[in-house]
């Protein structure tokens, strides 16, 4: 399969990509975390602790 990718040019549109690949990265470690079969507590503390970590 071949693929044609535009990469952004200008660095407002460099950003603008890191900010949505941020965002749906964000929500696939949320959706991750939501799934795990323990304590809401012990779920609750695994986000603080990715949170503290990549701040």
């Amino acid at each position: 399969m071949n693929m044609i990718v535009h990469y952004p040019e200008t660095e407002a549109d460099k950003n603008e990509l890191g900010k949505r690949a941020a965002i749906i990265h964000n929500q696939a470690v949320l959706l991750y975390v939501q799934q795990l079969s323990c304590p809401t507590w012990q779920k609750q503390a695994l986000m603080k602790a990715i949170c503290t970590e990549y701040q």
